[in-house]
């Protein structure tokens, strides 16, 4: 009996790690270098468009500015995917204290679209984002 409970558990272990690759490898992205342009707005300010480059893959699929100012200090969790959607959740270290972010972005192919909302000391920051890909990482 308990060769047979444990050969099952091994089964559904199986058959659950199987679906969790697939279902993370649905997305319709393709692998490369990436340009990406944020925009900022808050409280009744509009930061100017910025760009920047940064290699995406199937397995870090989370655009982030490669500022280095800020490398380090932010910690990406709860990531999700939902067909060609990913979502997340970014915790980042500031002198200002601590900022939390919740974002979302579409793949199609070798585009996206999607925003994030951060809060912090009280203040609403929406940063629409779109990119495109440019070609293979470098």
């Amino acid at each position: 009996m308990a060769k047979r409970m444990l050969m099952w558990f091994f089964v559904v272990v199986s058959v659950l790690f199987t679906t969790t690759i697939y279902a993370g490898s649905a997305v319709d992205m393709e692998e490369g270098m990436w340009e990406i342009t944020t925009k900022v707005k808050m409280q009744g300010m509009e930061i100017p468009p910025q760009t920047f480059s940064q290699c995406i893959t199937k397995k870090d699929m989370v655009p982030q500015n490669n500022d280095p100012s800020q490398q380090g200090n932010c910690t990406v969790s709860d990531v999700q995917t939902s067909g060609n959607t990913v979502s997340w959740t970014m915790v980042c270290k500031t002198e200002g204290g601590e900022m939390k972010s919740k974002g979302k972005i579409t793949y199609h192919g070798d585009s996206f679209t999607g925003e994030s909302t951060s809060e912090m000391m009280g203040m609403v920051i929406v940063t629409e984002m779109s990119g495109k890909r440019t070609g293979p990482c470098q």
